[in-house]
């Protein structure tokens, strides 16, 4: 690429701006203040249509709020989301980031990868994404430059997935216990206790039935009703929470995710000998520090499960980095040629048109066959202007191509 194109398409990117903020200084008290929902979204849309801007879309998750969009200056987009979201400008400013032309796209690109995440490689986002964009174009604000740009960037991530291990491994403590548990000889024929109901005893429910269908998984609360109505939502047994000490010492595997201030499982709920596997996996602690002691017991708490597990994983995945950077780098070059060849297209369009118009104004016929003329005449500017196009890509007097875009035309002729 030219100096001469560099700068044109630069142009065109210097107007591609985000505007947010994130996990990195924000608390979820201070993200919640800047979510915008569909409805929301709606509004912002038809405020953007207003101001003129033709591509907008909004990323708003638990992590971070992000405006995208194509502006004369990043402050449009400013403006636009603080009149959406509950929060101020002081507050937006005290935390937010500001981006545009290729520091935007880069941005982008590494959101959509994962290399942004608060957890690095976390492939969710690229669905948030989609679902965002997705919306935005039922309201008519994705534009074709920022349709290709997204897809320039969706293709990256893709081959980020496929080609490197970014995201690969467990990075949540719940799955993290099931690789433990796979571990272990003969699973699915131990019988494994959970003791809480919450939101994350559900989900460690589910991945056990998911993981290990033929294992025998009972759970148990401290309200009994809400451990009753899990069971039942997942095929699973049920006890009362008075009889907890007699389904602990009748489990292989206890796994506590109970959120008290202070241990509910006790020493007196096990005897001596038997063989089992304790996953405390509560902040705090829920397993008291004595029952490591007992002999056959072996407690594995969350600390010890981030160090085995979560922080090998980490590790794997940081080390995969330059290889996701070098692929975006490669889609990055690969946007830019399409932006160099972009700028032609109105050109093209306009020559296409001025070509069939000419041939109009020439045509005297009979009404029999000025339909085949017609035909014949599309056909010959299609030609002129596709070789024209291919011109305008692989020589560099760009002047002299339209010249012999009407020689080559008159010659067709």
């Amino acid at each position: 690429m030219s100096a001469e194109e560099f700068h044109i398409s630069k142009q065109v990117l210097d107007r591609f701006c985000v505007a947010g903020i994130n996990y990195l200084k924000a608390d979820v008290a201070t993200r919640g203040l800047f979510s915008i929902n569909n409805e929301g979204f709606a509004q912002l849309a038809k405020d953007a249509k207003a101001a003129g801007i033709k591509s907008v879309f909004v990323l708003s998750t638990c992590n971070r709020t992000e405006i995208y969009g194509f502006a004369e200056s990043v402050m449009q987009l400013v403006h636009l989301l603080l009149k959406h979201c509950k929060a101020d400008e002081k507050t937006f400013f005290e935390y937010a980031y500001l981006k545009n032309g290729n520091h935007a796209l880069q941005h982008l690109f590494r959101v959509a990868s994962g290399l942004d995440s608060q957890i690095l490689g976390d492939y969710e986002i690229l669905g948030q994404i989609k679902k965002s964009v997705d919306l935005a174009k039922a309201h008519g604000v994705i534009g074709p430059v920022m349709d290709r740009t997204l897809n320039f960037v969706f293709q990256a991530s893709k081959k980020i997935k496929t080609d490197t291990e970014l995201s690969n491994g467990t990075v949540s403590v719940s799955f993290a216990a099931i690789e433990l548990l796979q571990a272990i000889t003969h699973i699915n024929s131990k019988k494994i206790l959970v003791i809480g109901a919450g939101k994350f005893g559900a989900n460690v429910c589910r991945n056990l039935i998911t993981y290990f269908p033929g294992v025998t998984v009972t759970v148990m609360n401290r309200t009994d009703e809400t451990a009753s109505a899990l069971a039942a939502s997942c095929g699973i047994h049920f006890l009362g929470y008075d009889k907890k000490q007699e389904a602990i010492r009748q489990s292989d595997v206890v796994i506590v995710c109970t959120n008290a201030n202070e241990p509910t499982i006790l020493p007196q709920h096990f005897a001596e000998g038997e063989e089992q596997l304790i996953l405390d996996l509560s902040v705090p602690a829920n397993v008291h520090p004595a029952v490591k002691q007992i002999k056959g017991k072996r407690v594995i708490d969350v600390d010890e499960i981030s160090t085995e597990i979560l922080d090998k994983t980490l590790a794997r995945r940081r080390a995969e980095v330059p290889k996701a950077e070098a692929i975006i780098e490669y889609y990055t070059q690969e946007f830019w040629q399409w932006l160099k060849d972009y700028r032609y297209v109105l050109h093209l369009k306009t020559w296409k048109s001025k070509l069939q118009e000419l041939d109009r104004l020439q045509l005297h016929t009979c009404e029999f066959a000025k339909d085949a003329l017609l035909k014949q005449q599309t056909e010959r500017a299609q030609k002129a202007v596709k070789k024209l196009a291919v011109n305008l890509k692989t020589k560099n007097d760009k002047g002299c191509q339209f010249i012999n875009l009407i020689n080559d035309y008159l010659q067709m002729s």
